[in-house]
């Protein structure tokens, strides 16, 4: 499957386009836009663009709720963004270079478009930094007056599919070839997009790694919270909760995304330090297992003295809550991320608590960062947009509102 980009600016120098090392052909490109949806807009608004199935010579259009066939849109996050504009946060520390949480200062060229690519559009948490992003779009442009087609804009693309590394690659080749004045990566597997990212180094494009890592040092900023540092805070949270003795699981999404490898880690090496009466008998990896729920069926009756299990994040936290369901003997879980259920979960008692990010101050962050990188401002290395530990204590309370998404 490929996923197209349009135009970022209709005047945009078509011979920086023709000097790109992986160039796309006017044959190809002119038939996969006679599928594709409008791209970057001059209204300032987020465009998701459609995805092409070759094999099956059919369109699936992906939206932001990821939904395949929705009859009616999603309203944009500029409709109403006065009324629901969000006060963000991030931790501010000490030799920072800017202020992420505002556009002020920021000098960009009008007309320019920001591209983001983030490995999922269906989850609650990269719905929210799409409106944390967009958002920053708004006040951006805002801050510098601009209207029409003077407005800054923004591509936010991803694929249905978040394990299809190769996919993503294809998404970010087209959207390279636009020539974006800076580019936002959520990438799927630290291995890939090497070169992808030696294309945008090559024409000068700033690159923003966003929520986990690559494996190359070619990009401007990273942004997004210490992984490791939320796998250790996770792991004391589970030993607390079984009263720090026993057998537990880890339960992961992809084995080769950065945040799946590194909350890994941290939680085990948080284990193996600090907890000498608590043992992880088994990891189980969503891209790895046939069947991840049958898995973990097979997990508990294994270990029938199995007393928690720590979840990597939002997509295995709700499916292992349906396993949990069905358990005679309580097990306890701390989960990654927030979803409704898991908050009922919380509730309920079913789940312990839960490692709830900062997705809407990530896409803020993001977008001033590539801003600031694509006005040839500096920036930091390393943005941590923060995360927080919630539980029946305050996963309802007010002041949560940008941990639950």
């Amino acid at each position: 499957m490929v996923c197209v980009a349009l135009n970022c600016s209709i005047g945009r120098d078509r011979e920086k386009v023709e000097g790109m090392k992986r160039k796309i052909t006017g044959i190809l490109l002119a038939g996969l836009l006679a599928f594709s949806g409008t791209g970057c807009t001059q209204n300032g608004e987020t465009v998701d663009n459609s995805s092409v199935t070759s094999s099956s010579q059919s369109t699936n259009v992906s939206t932001s709720s990821g939904s395949e066939e929705e009859a009616t849109p999603e309203p944009t996050a500029t409709e109403g963004a006065e009324e629901e504009s969000i006060a963000v946060s991030i931790p501010q520390k000490d030799g920072m270079q800017a202020d992420y949480m505002s556009v002020d200062g920021i000098s960009l060229e009008a007309g320019s478009c920001l591209a983001v690519v983030a490995k999922d559009l269906s989850t609650g948490y990269w719905k929210a930094v799409k409106t944390g992003a967009q958002q920053a779009i708004d006040e951006l442009n805002a801050a510098l007056n601009y209207s029409g087609d003077d407005k800054i804009t923004m591509t936010f693309e991803g694929s249905s599919d978040p394990t299809d590394a190769e996919d993503q690659s294809n998404t970010i080749d087209m959207v390279i070839s636009e020539n974006p004045a800076a580019l936002c990566l959520g990438i799927i597997d630290m291995q890939t997009c090497k070169t992808q990212l030696e294309m945008a180094a090559e024409n000068g494009i700033p690159v923003i790694i966003v929520d986990s890592g690559v494996d190359s040092d070619l990009y401007d900023a990273f942004c997004g919270i210490d992984n490791r540092a939320a796998g250790a805070e996770a792991a004391r949270k589970l030993c607390e909760a079984i009263g720090d003795s026993g057998e537990i699981a880890i339960v992961s999404h992809q084995s080769s995304t950065q945040t799946s490898i590194e909350r890994t880690e941290g939680f085990s090496e948080e284990i193996a330090q600090n907890h000498p009466n608590v043992t992880i008998v088994q990891t189980c990896y969503s891209d790895v297992e046939e069947d991840l729920e049958t898995s973990m069926d097979n997990l508990f009756q294994q270990y029938p003295q199995l007393q928690g299990i720590f979840c990597t994040n939002q997509v295995v936290s709700d499916m292992a809550l349906g396993v949990l369901e069905k358990q005679e003997n309580p097990v306890k879980m701390v989960g990654f991320d927030y979803s409704e259920a898991q908050q009922e979960a919380i509730e309920s008692g079913l789940e312990y608590g839960t490692i709830s990010q900062n997705p809407y101050s990530l896409g803020y962050a993001m977008i001033v960062a590539a801003a600031r990188a694509a006005g040839e401002m500096p920036v930091d290395s390393f943005i941590d947009a923060g995360y927080q530990w919630m539980d029946q204590s305050n996963i309802a309370a007010e002041g949560m509102e940008l941990y639950r998404y």
